[in-house]
């Protein structure tokens, strides 16, 4: 495989936002981000800020106090905020969710914390024991700290380690699917964790979670083919048989109007060149799976994809 060049930062405006960001940032804003984003008081004292200059960096809103002893740069997302102040740092659905992985919406907050952890407090407020806040939603992940440069979040591989113990295994699979069409360069190490579905059950291939939840479900077993080009209609999610297309919409891009009547407009080219389809919605899929598969079936015997 040939290495891809080193991208310019000229020509990669992302590149050259993050530079003129670093340049905003007063050294103060500097220091604690290279210590992960979040930097204890010994620290800062041995950096050579007394308490005054830290209870004044507080008081100007350059740092906030995420719990006793530790800081972090003001604007901190929230939920790595709670983390910090959990003790820990996001893992699980939270962090994939915050790295851009497709992951069923959970209202959890998921902090790993290392197993000799102690003193862990509310998320909402580090004067209160975690154990005292149930009503927090947190859920504690008792693993080791894996190496990461951030003290808030773990990687996608760690997080997508906890996801695999906390989650069903069809939801997973899907977000162990987005991550490696988000994150290529990951594979390797995800292999060499005992991910053993990356490139047997899941490679990439599937467009979104919902599709990969179908897949292995269901029509993996089945034969079915995925983004199979039709001409004159574009890609289709997947194909059984011949001619039978199963498309899966998900939960809000199909919504929208011109997305809802442009889908109708391929059901009807669909039809016209003979093609069977069936259209599922992320509901029914990841809510009401027993009828989809239903469905799926009832077309098989009628022979649909013949």
């Amino acid at each position: 495989m040939r290495r891809a060049s080193t991208p310019n930062r000229a020509s990669n405006p992302k590149a050259v936002a993050c530079v003129a960001l670093s340049h905003l940032m007063t050294p103060l804003e500097r220091l604690v981000a290279t210590h992960g984003g979040a930097i204890a008081t010994h620290e800062l004292h041995a950096k050579g800020l007394n308490r005054a200059a830290i209870a004044n960096a507080v008081r100007t809103g350059i740092l906030w106090r995420a719990r006793q002893g530790w800081y972090v740069i003001a604007g901190t997302d929230a939920a790595l905020v709670k983390a910090a102040r959990v003790g820990g740092r996001v893992t699980c659905s939270t962090a994939l969710s915050l790295a851009g992985v497709w992951v069923v919406p959970d209202q959890r907050l998921h902090v790993r914390v290392d197993q000799n952890g102690c003193r862990l407090r509310s998320a909402k407020s580090s004067r209160v024991r975690l154990t005292d806040s149930p009503e927090d939603l947190v859920v504690v992940h008792w693993r080791g700290v894996q190496s990461t440069q951030s003290r808030l979040r773990c990687d996608v591989a760690d997080a997508l380690d906890d996801y695999r113990r906390c989650a069903p295994r069809d939801w997973y699979l899907a977000a162990l699917e987005s991550s490696i069409r988000q994150h290529p360069v990951i594979v390797r190490d995800l292999r060499a964790r005992g991910h053993r579905a990356v490139g047997e059950t899941v490679d990439g291939q599937c467009e979104s979670g919902i599709e990969t939840m179908c897949w292995v479900r269901l029509l993996r077993g089945l034969g079915a083919q995925r983004q199979v080009s039709i001409p004159g209609v574009g890609r289709v999610d997947f194909l059984l048989g011949s001619r039978l297309v199963i498309e899966v919409d998900g939960a809000t891009f199909h919504d929208r109007g011109s997305q809802f009547e442009n889908d109708r407009r391929r059901d009807a080219e669909l039809s016209a060149r003979g093609y069977r389809v069936l259209r599922f919605s992320y509901q029914q899929i990841v809510h009401d799976w027993p009828l989809v598969e239903a469905a799926i079936w009832a077309a098989l015997a009628r022979r649909d994809n013949h």
